[in-house]
C-alpha cells in the first residue's frame, strides 16, 4: 500500500486503504503485526468487498471456501497469515487483512466464550493487529463516514438516511467524495447516488462484467442498458465491454467523460486496463495516453535503455537519463502510472535529479568548509538516491534502478569520501576538536535517533514542519570512529563523566569514577544521576522541570541497515513518521523544545561498498569501516585517532571501501555521509487558540450565543453545514464582546425550524468549535 499522508482521500477506497495502513503502522521496538483483523459485527461492510478486493489484493474473507475470491474458513485464514499456502497468501512483507463478516472485536475478546469456529483466530489479535476506532469500538459505516479519521462527512442521523446509506455503500466505493462535502446528507442523496449515475454503472460494469450483472435484477439491468444506448450510442447486452472499450479507446464526446471519471479512480476500475490491452486504435489521432500497450512499450524502451547505460562512464550515464526524462516525463501524468504500470518512468524523475547534481562536486579548502557544503546542498544527492531505490523497491525493477543508481552515485560519494578524508589528515586539523558534545538544558527534550542520516534529517525536518511545529536544523562532525559505541556517548550530556581506555577493540570508552564500559544502562544511569530526567522509549512522561532537561530514544535506522542492506530505503518513510509522532508527543507532554541529535550517518550502496584489504593480523578487531589497529602496526590505509584516546589509532578505508565484502550498508569511516550529522531543535508553532461555546438561546429569527475563550478575535456563525462557511444563514458574522457573547440574525425566515449549527471561528476562520441547533427554538 502506499501512504496518502496529507492528502485528503479521493473516495471511500482510498480513506480505508489509508485507514489500514495507519493502523498496520507498528511502534518503535514492536514487530510488525502478522495480520489486519477487520470485525464486523451486523456484516454492514460485506457490499463493500467487491470493490475493495479490486484494490487489495491482500484481503481476505471469513465465509465459505473459495479460494480464487480469497475467502475461505477460520483454519484457511490461519494458513493464509502462516503462509502455508504459497498459492493464495499474500507476497513477503506484504500483511493480510482478515474481514471478519458478523463477528465483533468482543467476540475474539471473550477467551473460552468465544464461539468455538473462531477460537484459531483469538491469538492473532496479539500477534497481529485490529482495525478499530480510536475509542475501540468496531468501526460502522456510519462512523466511518462521519468521522475525521474517516470519510469525515456530514450524514444526517435518522433511521430512513441509514438504511439509504447502507443500500448506496457499493456505490460510494468509486464515488469523488468532493462531489459529497459541503451539505448535510440525507436518504434522498443516497439513493439518488444508486440511480442517479450512468458513468459509474458504465465503469464499474466495464470493470467487472458478470459482477455487475449479478447485481441487477431485470428491472435495473433494463434500466442500464437504456441509459447506455441513450447516452453512449451502444448496448451493453448486444456489444458487450468489448465495443464499449473500443468506444472509450477511441471516441470523443460522452467517452471523454467516461474516461476522466476513471483517471480519478483507476484502482477502482483495474480490470478496465486488461481490456483496454485487448482493443486497437482505429485512427491515427488516439491519444497514446490511453493506450495501455503504449506505455508498455515505452517502459519496455526504457529498460533497454537504462540498462544499456549502466556500462558507460559516469558523465555519459548521467547525459542518457536526463535524455531519458525528457521522452518519459510525460508518462507520469498518464493514468497507467497510478496503476503502477510505469514503475521505471516513476523511478525516473529522482534519477533525473541525482545525474544533475552528481555533476557538481562538493567544495571547501577545511573539513569544516566542505562539511557546510554537503549540509547546504550535498545531502540532496543522497536523498534522490534513495527515493529512487524506494521506489523502485515496490515493483520487480529494482534490481535494474539499483544498477542505475550505482553507476550514477558511487564515483560522486568515492570522490566526495577521499576530498573529506584529505582535509581531515591536512596539517594542523584535530578531527577530536570537530566533533562536539551535547549539553543539558532545561525545559529540553534531547531525543537520540540512532543512525540519522543528514538527508533522513531534512525529511523529518518537513514532516516536522507540515505538523506545524518550528524545526531549526543544524549540524555537527561526528567523533571518529563513526560508530554507535564511540559515538553515542558524545551525543548524550553526560559525555564529560567518559573516559579513553587503553583498549580500543570495541570502541567503547569508560566511566572515569568507576572504569566501566560505558553500555547503554548504564549511559542511562549516568545521565538520570547528573539529574537528566530519562524516559523509556515506550512512555510520553510528562515534563517535571527537571533542571538538566530530559532524554529519551526512538528510531531503528541503524539495526534496519544492517539487516537489510540497500533495502533498508523501504523503511526510511515508514521510520521518518515514528519519530515525528514521538516528538509531537513530547512536545505534548509539556516540553518546550525537542533537541533531535543522531551518533553517525552511513553509507548506503546497492551492490556492495568496494572491498578493501586488511590482513587481519594488523589489527584487534575489524569492521566494514573501521579497525582497530593492533599495537604499532602499520596497514597500508589511513588511520585516524580514536575520540576517546588519541594515542590509540583507527584504521579506515580509504573512500567509500570496506574491510568486509558485499557490504551494502555500513558506517565507522569518514565520508560527509556518516560524518556531517543532523540537529535540531523543535518547538511548538503559536498556541492554536481554543473557544467552547456554552450557551444558545433563541428569540425568534435572533440568536444569542455565549463562548468560552481565551482567544482574541473569535466571531461566532450559524450554518447549515458547520464545514461550509458558504451554508451560512445570518446577515452576518459577529465578533465575540468581551464578555465572550454575541447576537446572530437569521436572515431569512424560511429556515426557521431547519437544522443548523452555531459554529466558533478564529481569526483565520479556522473552526474552534460548534454546537447544533434547531433556527428559532430554544436549545
Amino acid at each position: 500500500m502506499t501512504a496518502r499522508s496529507g492528502a485528503s482521500p479521493k473516495t471511500l477506497v482510498d480513506a480505508m486503504q489509508a485507514s489500514f495502513e495507519i493502523s498496520l503502522r507498528a511502534p518503535e521496538g514492536v514487530t510488525d503485526p502478522v495480520a489486519l483483523l477487520w470485525t464486523d459485527a451486523d456484516g454492514q461492510w460485506r457490499p463493500l468487498l467487491a470493490p475493495l478486493r479490486n484494490a487489495l489484493p491482500h484481503l481476505y474473507m471469513l465465509g465459505a471456501y473459495h479460494p480464487d475470491a480469497r475467502e475461505g474458513p477460520v483454519i484457511w485464514l490461519k494458513c493464509v497469515v502462516d503462509r502455508t499456502l504459497p498459492q493464495v497468501s499474500p507476497p513477503p512483507g506484504t500483511i493480510p487483512i482478515l474481514y471478519l463478516p458478523d463477528v465483533s472485536r468482543q467476540d475474539l475478546r471473550a477467551g473460552g466464550d468465544c464461539p468455538k469456529y473462531l477460537q484459531p483466530l483469538i491469538e492473532l489479535q496479539y500477534r497481529g493487529t485490529m482495525w478499530h476506532q480510536r475509542n475501540g469500538r468496531d468501526w460502522t459505516v456510519e462512523a466511518f463516514l462521519t468521522s475525521d479519521h474517516g470519510l469525515g462527512l456530514d450524514i444526517a442521523s435518522d433511521t430512513q438516511t441509514r438504511q439509504a446509506m447502507i443500500r448506496a455503500l457499493p456505490l460510494l466505493a468509486t464515488e469523488p467524495v468532493d462531489g459529497l462535502r459541503g451539505r448535510r446528507l440525507d436518504a434522498d442523496d443516497f439513493d439518488k447516488l444508486v440511480i442517479g449515475d450512468p458513468i459509474r454503472d458504465l465503469l464499474s460494469w466495464l470493470n467487472a462484467p458478470k459482477a455487475f450483472e449479478s447485481r441487477c435484477d431485470a428491472g435495473r439491468w433494463k434500466t442500464f442498458r437504456e441509459i447506455c444506448f441513450r447516452e453512449f450510442a451502444f448496448d451493453p447486452e448486444q456489444d458487450g465491454p468489448t465495443a464499449a472499450a473500443d468506444a472509450l479507446l477511441n471516441g470523443d464526446g460522452k467517452w471523454d467523460e467516461v474516461w476522466q471519471r476513471f483517471r480519478d479512480a483507476p484502482q477502482v476500475y483495474a480490470g478496465l486496463s486488461q481490456l483496454l490491452r485487448q482493443t486497437h486504435p482505429r485512427h491515427l489521432l488516439v491519444e497514446p495516453s490511453r493506450r495501455p500497450d503504449v506505455n508498455e512499450e515505452q517502459e519496455e524502451r526504457l529498460r533497454r535503455e537504462l540498462g544499456a547505460l549502466v556500462s558507460l562512464p559516469q558523465s555519459d550515464a548521467c547525459a542518457r537519463v536526463i535524455a531519458l526524462e525528457e521522452e518519459h516525463k510525460e508518462r507520469r501524468g498518464w493514468v497507467w502510472m497510478q496503476l503502477g504500470e510505469s514503475p521505471l518512468a516513476t523511478a525516473l524523475e529522482p534519477l533525473t535529479r541525482l545525474a544533475q547534481l552528481v555533476r557538481t562536486a562538493l567544495g571547501g579548502t577545511s573539513p569544516e568548509a566542505i562539511a557546510a557544503d554537503y549540509a547546504l546542498k550535498g545531502w540532496r544527492c543522497d536523498r534522490a538516491a534513495l527515493e529512487a531505490l524506494s521506489i523502485a523497491a515496490l515493483y520487480a525493477e529494482s534490481a535494474l534502478v539499483a544498477r542505475v543508481v550505482r553507476t550514477l552515485y558511487e564515483p560522486w560519494l568515492d570522490k566526495s569520501a577521499r576530498r573529506f578524508q584529505e582535509l581531515m589528515t591536512a596539517v594542523g586539523v584535530d578531527p577530536h576538536k570537530l566533533a562536539a558534545g551535547v549539553s543539558a538544558e532545561k525545559d529540553t527534550c534531547i531525543l537520540f535517533v540512532d543512525g540519522l542520516r543528514f538527508d533522513v534529517g531534512c525529511i523529518l525536518q518537513e514532516q516536522l514542519e507540515a505538523r506545524g511545529l518550528h524545526v531549526r536544523l543544524t549540524h555537527r562532525i561526528a567523533p571518529l570512529p563513526t560508530v554507535t559505541a564511540t559515538a553515542k556517548p558524545v551525543a548524550s550530556p553526560a559525555h564529560a563523566a567518559f573516559t579513553g581506555g587503553p583498549d580500543s577493540a570495541d570502541f567503547t570508552p569508560l566511566l572515569s569514577r568507576s572504569q566501566q564500559p560505558v553500555t547503554a544502562a548504564r549511559l542511562r544511569d549516568e545521565m538520570a544521576r547528573q539529574g537528566v530526567e530519562v524516559i523509556a522509549s515506550d512512555e510520553v512522561r510528562l515534563a517535571t522541570g527537571a533542571e538538566e532537561g530530559g532524554w529519551a530514544e526512538v528510531g531503528n535506522f541503524d539495526k534496519l541497515g544492517h539487516v537489510l542492506g540497500a533495502t533498508v530505503v523501504r523503511e526510511m518513510k515508514i521510520e521518518v513518521e515514528v519519530i515525528a509522532e514521538r516528538v509531537t508527543g513530547l512536545l505534548s507532554a509539556g516540553w518546550l523544545r525537542i533537541r533531535v541529535v543522531t551518533d553517525h550517518g552511513w553509507l548506503v550502496l546497492p551492490g556492495g561498498l568496494p572491498k578493501i584489504e586488511l590482513p587481519p593480523y594488523l589489527v584487534a578487531t575489524k569492521w566494514n569501516r573501521c579497525a582497530s589497529v593492533r599495537g604499532e602496526s602499520t596497514p597500508a590505509v589511513p588511520t585516524y585517532p580514536w575520540y576517546w584516546n588519541e594515542h590509540l589509532r583507527i584504521a579506515s578505508p580509504p573512500g567509500i571501501g570496506a574491510f568486509i565484502a558485499n557490504a551494502e550498508y555500513a558506517h565507522g569511516g569518514l565520508s560527509l555521509q556518516e560524518c556531517v550529522i543532523p540537529e535540531m531543535i523543535v518547538e511548538r508553532g503559536e498556541e492554536p487558540a481554543r473557544a467552547q461555546i456554552a450557551s444558545i438561546s433563541w428569540r425568534g429569527m435572533r440568536c444569542h450565543v455565549t463562548v468560552h475563550t481565551t482567544a482574541a478575535g473569535v466571531r461566532v456563525d450559524l450554518r447549515l453545514n458547520w464545514r461550509l462557511a458558504a451554508s451560512s444563514i445570518v446577515a452576518a458574522v459577529k465578533d465575540l464582546d468581551r464578555s465572550g457573547e454575541a447576537n446572530l440574525v437569521v436572515s431569512d425566515d424560511k429556515h426557521e425550524g431547519a437544522g443548523a449549527s452555531i459554529v466558533a471561528l478564529d481569526r483565520t476562520g479556522q473552526v474552534l468549535d460548534y454546537k447544533p441547533t434547531t433556527v428559532g427554538e430554544d436549545s
